[in-house]
């Protein structure tokens, strides 16, 4: 198994179990409004170490764009040092494949990479993953009775 496709399946079960927190908001008590999402869009870079915190920036203000693009229901974004490398998935949510096909062409599996990817990424991969998200269970755990 390639060595990212490796990283891109552990990385994402974390980021489908642990809770996204986002300091200064917290979780409703009540269900949201917004509709749930139908497709999570995986990417996966690495960076050398001394390069991680100028690319956590670069990458954290460009991926707020996120929002303003229709059918797009939120991101999160992590990294881990590993070795001599941090590693970096961003995990976008979406409402339908069409909302991504809008966003990154008709083949959603093919990167879209920032202009400034090849300053800071270690053999940038070309391809993304975008699964059907089938079961959802992210929040405040329920309360005991």
């Amino acid at each position: 198994m390639h060595v990212a496709n490796r990283w891109t399946r552990w990385l994402l079960l974390g980021a489908l179990v642990l809770v996204p927190l986002v300091p200064g908001r917290s979780i409703p008590d009540e269900p949201r409004s917004h509709p749930k999402p139908a497709i999570a869009r995986v990417w996966h870079g690495r960076t050398p170490n001394a390069k991680a915190d100028a690319y956590s920036k670069y990458l954290g203000d460009a991926i707020t764009k996120f929002r303003k693009i229709p059918g797009n229901l939120g991101y999160q974004m992590m990294r881990e040092m590993v070795g001599s490398e941090t590693h970096f998935m961003v995990v976008s949510y979406w409402t339908s494949r069409d909302a991504i096909k809008a966003y990154a062409g008709e083949d959603i599996r093919k990167t879209r990479a920032l202009p400034r990817d090849p300053e800071f990424l270690v053999d940038p991969e070309p391809t993304v993953m975008n699964y059907d998200v089938v079961v959802q269970d992210v929040g405040a755990p329920p309360e005991k009775s």
